[in-house]
């Protein structure tokens, strides 16, 4: 097309030119015209047909292309131009850097003085074009032009341009600009065309290019609170959904139909073609920096009006999420799969979920950029309540409302390649809850984390009396568990009783719904991780000042009437009796020291008790989960370990522990550490009953630290061989947790069970001798070898990389003193009588010999010690009268 015959279609408001064509012909004659673009820079954005009104997007978007392309093509002459020119002319004439900044500033020059809206579409074009040559067409041979002043002074035009549009066409509440448009005359404009909108979609694609120090010079909280009506009015600030259930029928073959001519369908076909949706993301980015600047403002004074604007923003989000949610569950889609729905109607569910998965991704981009923003906000002050922690709590009740969607990624747990910025988003909130500050005075104070998971669990309540469906409120189950989870080390104990553990509870068992089923376990697991870890630091003196263990509360009249007896002297006794806490049955709660009556139960010695009720019914829980379908073995080990870990935790530390109570505890062996064997001897129980058939009778006889267990078998019967051989793994995963006391018996326990076959039952009348040789032959058949060679793997990994420093060298030890007999029981090698069955019994009672006098020895030193320390503390005249 001629530049005449472009000049006439320029001038003509009804031209029918398609326009494509003139997109094309104007950025060829834009980048072509001799000597200077100017004036037809000039002419085009004053020309009738583009400012005709009203704007509609197709016009304006083809504006700004048209300046793009130019960029585009004068930058390819420049290039075919460099190449034909001789070397002496290169040198001596102008770079093509200098050329193409002289072009763009004449364009620049032509487009100044014209209408805001199209000057802001001709910048946003010029300045992506200018972007696209940055980079080169061809990166490898960096071949871009870099240009300083020309591109600075578009920057500059285009945030004048937009701060005119928005003084034009814009209205805040309650106050009016004396230029913007009259209400009269909003009601002649045509429906659809609303032209701030259509600037921000322009605006949208220009300014993320625009360096942010510029930004600050446009009103950001009008801009913020424009980007985010526009967000939502692109989706119908969540009502979309709202006519679902009067679309939706069940056809004659029980499939789910929506009519094409429905009110859904229409409503679906209006957003997915709408330019705002398709513009969607470059709106979604333009917001999110918007909002981080708005937090990042160097003032303090603006600081507050920013914080409030951004959680207004945020606030807007989550209605709108909530009335989706709301309208999802409710609907007869959310209780059908895919499978279900006719094949005529799966393109309306698609366009709903490609919408409603749009809206997630808009509200993370959205809510990413204000959490890491807000983790520079200084210490609040007393004018402002919106904090870090608040904005952390919107974006996670926001995100609970959309945890529906999220489910279709695999949740916010899922181990897999999933979705990495949803996981970014959901634990940064997490942290900033758990991390926030409370009044200044340097305490830390957790009232957010608390008042968070109050109102999850009762929405979650709420949502399960009111929802028929079932997979939206298993998806709300399963993020409210993997939030709850990142926060229980900062939840007090009454709050984990009171609502934490009210919603783990009914999921323990139930593994229909997979993620729900794992992350109830993962806060069970939290909560014993997290006490473990207070009793330690109470044992190491970290927080002793803060809070005593349970231990110590009962054997605090000990202690008192001891320091007593030391400061009476030889001639006077107290005149309280020294009773022993045993002998008080409520001594925990109610501890009577001297004259003073009963005292209220601390809320440590609460938590001690309601653990304490908690290990017996998870290790019962644990093995429960131990069936196929249920935990696998990774899953089991870890929580299994984790369990006894937490029972072993010692609560209670030699320099607060008074001697008599030492004495106490040394002759009442394993008395402290009884929870952390019983997991030890439940575990033990349930293989030796899996182990047997489910005809065999079992008879367990204790004689000290050895137990004898007859099994008869009966032919025909199988065993759970594959469960049998995950719970040898849970056992051998729990040797690192214990302490060294313990530690040793379950390595003669799990040395037993590595041996090759059951346990060798001794001759007896019923069994002949050489019927012994058969029964060992086919009980080892039984087991693979490839599974002893894996626990023995596990069990030296153990030992090797997992014990702590203090029960490494016991374990070493133990490891060298029985590595033989192991190796050859494992490899099965019959020259040595210790592989032998007469030789296994022969080793067997030698073990237990062993056995027995070692832990009489160590009875008998403890004792002696304990007495020789306390004869070092009492003289001889108040130990005769002790």
């Amino acid at each position: 097309m001629s530049l005449t015959a472009l000049l006439s279609h320029l001038h003509n408001p009804a031209s029918t030119l398609a326009l494509q064509t003139l997109q094309g012909a104007l950025a060829h004659h834009l980048s072509e015209t001799t000597p200077t673009p100017t004036p037809l820079a000039a002419t085009a954005i004053s020309s009738p047909f583009y400012l005709t009104q009203p704007f509609t997007h197709a016009k304006l978007q083809s504006f700004s292309t048209a300046f793009r392309h130019a960029t585009h093509i004068k930058y390819r002459a420049l290039l075919e131009d460099s190449k034909k020119r001789l070397t002496l002319r290169t040198i001596l004439g102008r770079s093509r850097e200098t050329l193409f900044g002289q072009w763009v500033s004449d364009v620049f020059q032509g487009i100044q003085g014209g209408h805001p809206v199209l000057r802001l579409a001709a910048c946003s074009g010029l300045l992506q074009g200018v972007e696209d040559v940055k980079i080169g067409g061809n990166p490898a041979e960096k071949d871009g032009l870099i240009i300083g002043s020309p591109r600075s002074a578009v920057e500059n035009e285009t945030i004048v341009a937009l701060a005119e549009v928005m003084d034009t066409y814009s209205t805040t509440p309650n106050t009016q600009s004396s230029n913007s448009i009259e209400e009269w005359e909003r009601e002649f404009q045509p429906a659809g065309q609303d032209v701030l909108s259509l600037a921000l979609i322009l605006a949208s694609q220009s300014l993320p290019l625009v360096e942010q120090r510029r930004l600050e010079a446009l009103p950001l909280r009008t801009l913020a609170r424009l980007l985010t009506t526009t967000i939502a009015s692109s989706f119908k600030y969540g009502t979309f959904l709202s006519s679902v259930s009067a679309s939706v029928t069940l056809s004659s073959e029980k499939q789910v139909h929506v009519s094409p001519l429905s009110t859904l369908t229409q409503t679906l076909q209006s957003l997915s073609s709408s330019h705002f949706t398709t513009n969607i993301s470059s709106i979604s980015r333009l917001t999110a920096t918007v909002l981080s600047l708005l937090i990042e403002s160097p003032r303090p004074v603006d600081l507050v009006d920013n914080l409030y604007n951004v959680s207004d923003s945020l606030d807007l989000l989550r209605e709108i999420a909530k009335t989706l949610e709301y309208d999802w569950v409710s609907s007869p889609l959310a209780r059908f799969n895919n499978l279900e729905i006719a094949p005529n109607s799966k393109h309306v569910t698609q366009q709903i979920w490609a919408i409603l998965k749009t809206y997630l991704f808009t509200t993370l981009m959205l809510s990413s950029s204000v959490l890491s923003a807000s983790l520079y906000i200084p210490p609040r002050s007393s004018s402002c309540s919106i904090t870090a922690a608040t904005l952390a709590l919107q974006t996670l009740h926001l995100l609970s409302h959309l945890s529906f969607i999220i489910s279709q990624f695999g949740g916010v747990t899922t181990t897999t390649q999933g979705f990495e910025h949803l996981k970014r988003t959901f634990y940064m909130a997490l942290d900033i809850l758990a991390h926030s500050e409370g009044q200044p005075g340097g305490q830390i104070v957790v009232p957010n984390a608390e008042a968070y998971v109050q109102q999850v669990c009762l929405m979650l309540n709420a949502q399960r009396a009111e929802s028929a469906a079932t997979a939206p409120r298993q998806a709300k189950q399963a993020f409210v568990l993997a939030s709850i989870e990142q926060v229980v080390p900062v939840l007090s104990d009454k709050c984990i009783r009171n609502w934490v553990w009210g919603i783990c509870y009914p999921h323990l068992n139930d593994s229909s719904h997979r993620e729900t089923y794992e992350s109830a376990h993962s806060v069970v697991l939290a909560i014993f991780a997290s006490y473990a870890q207070k009793q330690q630091q109470i044992t190491t003196g970290e927080a002793h000042h803060e809070q005593q263990s349970p231990l110590f509360a009962w054997a605090k009249p000990w202690s008192d009437n001891l320091n007593q007896l030391l400061q009476a002297g030889p001639n006077r006794l107290p005149e309280s009796r020294i009773e022993h806490p045993d002998s008080q049955p409520e001594a925990t709660s109610q501890a009577v020291i001297q004259t003073g009556g009963p005292r209220k139960e601390p809320e440590c010695v609460i938590a001690a008790k309601f653990i304490q009720r908690m290990i017996p019914f998870y290790a019962k829980c644990l093995i429960d989960n131990s069936a196929h379908g249920k935990l696998n073995s990774s899953q089991l080990r870890l929580a299994y370990a984790a369990l006894v870990r937490s029972a072993s935790v010692s609560t209670f530390t030699d320099s607060d522990m008074p001697m008599m109570v030492k004495i106490k505890r040394e002759q009442s062996e394993y008395n402290d550490l009884v929870l952390a064997w019983y997991c030890i001897q439940l575990l033990l129980d349930t293989i030796y009953e899996l182990s047997s058939t489910p005809t065999t009778t079992r008879q367990s006889v204790t004689k000290g630290k050895q137990r004898v267990v007859d099994h008869t078998k009966v032919p025909g019967a199988s065993p759970d061989l594959d469960r049998v051989h995950r719970l040898k793994l849970v056992l051998v995963s729990t040797i690192s947790s214990l302490p060294v006391s313990l530690m040793l018996r379950c390595l003669d326990e799990v040395r037993d069970l590595l041996l090759p076959g059951p346990l060798p039952p001794k001759p007896s009348p019923s069994i002949p001798l050489d019927k012994l040789q058969e029964l060992k032959a086919s009980t080892a058949q039984a087991k693979s070898e490839e599974n002893r060679k894996e626990l023995l793997e596990a069990l030296f990994s153990e030992l090797l990389e997992k014990t702590g420093d203090r029960e490494k060298e016991a374990a070493v030890r133990w490891w060298y003193q029985y590595r033989d007999l192991l190796v050859l029981g494992l490899s099965g090698d019959g020259g040595d009588t210790k592989g032998s069955s007469s030789g296994w019994l022969r080793w067997r009672n030698k073990l237990a010999e062993r056995s027995e006098n070692d832990a009489t020895e160590k009875k008998e030193e403890a004792v002696s010690e304990a007495a020789v320390g306390l004869r070092e503390q009492l003289n001889p005249t108040v130990l005769s009268r002790l």
